[in-house]
């Protein structure tokens, strides 16, 4: 008979067929187990919370921008309102003939405290201040060809009106025939040539340079009704025709002339700044005016500190 060895057989000692490894080392490989699997939800939980965080974070950034952008914009409409209103105001005196510094300054003024209570209903400080105004001359009435006005520095809000027909004619002998008004450089020398005719049933503007023939710019089907022109701000009868205003007269002094005026019964206006008065030949009316005013606007809410410095001329060239 053959002995058997070990008396619990090769199965581990019990005939169990279990595992045969010894207890402590089968506890430390189940705590490892257990602690992978702690670490994978350690792990998961960590990155739901940074998606959290990151989630609140962008949502906040996005809320205060909003809010930026909206305080932005109340800041921004306060700053429009007072500008529009005080050359609204500069305008009106000068029609009025009664511009001078102190009116505008009472005017500002008065629109400080019109401003002041419209804001403050909806929680805000608006305080308007007039600076500074500058002096220039309103020009009004008829034009001819012997209408000048020298000397101008800058100009604005310059529209010229017919009351007539105007002349038939191209672009080709616009320079010769067409109603124009011409900008004379006094320093650097040379002219440049707005021309204003009709042409095929439509009004034609060219724009041209020492007397070369013109380019076109616009045209405008014609009613018979008499048409404007708004030359500082480019535009025809209220629609916009680009190019107009003689970009390149840049800060040059220039004389202010007409050609072929004679018969169209044109009428201008303009506001400019000159050091003398610019008299003229004509009926063409010049008084004394304010040609910008310079003010500072403050505005405060809860969340905003707005404080800015606006010089207002209304109706000047971009160029």
């Amino acid at each position: 008979m053959a002995a058997v060895i070990g008396g619990d057989g090769a199965d581990g000692g019990d005939g169990s067929g279990g595992d045969r490894r010894p207890a402590d080392r089968r506890f430390r490989d189940a705590d490892r187990g257990q602690l992978l699997l702690i670490s994978g939800l350690v792990v998961a939980v960590s990155l739901v919370a940074l998606v959290v965080l990151l989630n609140a974070s962008i949502y906040s950034e996005n809320v205060a921008t909003r809010g930026v952008e909206a305080a932005d914009g109340e800041a921004l409409e306060v700053r429009a309102a007072a500008v529009e209103e005080t050359g609204a105001l500069i305008d009106a005196t000068n029609r009025n003939g009664t511009a001078t510094g102190a009116e505008i300054e009472a005017g500002v003024d008065e629109l400080n405290r019109n401003l002041s209570g419209r804001y403050a209903s909806r929680g805000g400080i608006a305080v308007v201040e007039p600076v500074d105004t500058t002096p220039g001359w309103y020009l009004s009435g008829p034009v001819n060809d012997s209408t000048t006005a020298p000397d101008v520095d800058r100009i604005r809000a310059f529209s010229l009106t017919n009351e007539s027909a105007l002349p038939s004619t191209d672009a080709a002998n616009a320079s010769s025939e067409a109603f124009a008004a011409v900008f004379n450089r006094s320093a650097a020398g040379g002219t440049r040539e707005v021309y204003l005719y009709e042409n095929g049933g439509d009004v034609v503007v060219a724009g041209g340079e020492n007397g070369s023939t013109p380019t076109e710019l616009c045209r405008s089907a014609a009613t018979g009704d008499p048409v404007t022109l708004d030359l500082t701000g480019d535009r025809l009868d209220g629609e916009p025709c680009p190019g107009v205003w003689p970009a390149d007269l840049g800060d040059d002094e220039y004389d202010i002339e007409f050609e072929n005026a004679d018969g169209v019964g044109a009428a201008a206006t303009a506001t400019v700044e000159s050091a003398t008065e610019p008299a003229s030949d004509t009926a063409l009316t010049v008084r004394e005016a304010v040609y910008d005013a310079t003010i500072d606007l403050r505005y405060r809410t809860a969340d905003l500190r707005f404080e800015t410095t606006v010089r207002v001329a209304p109706g000047e060239p971009d160029a």
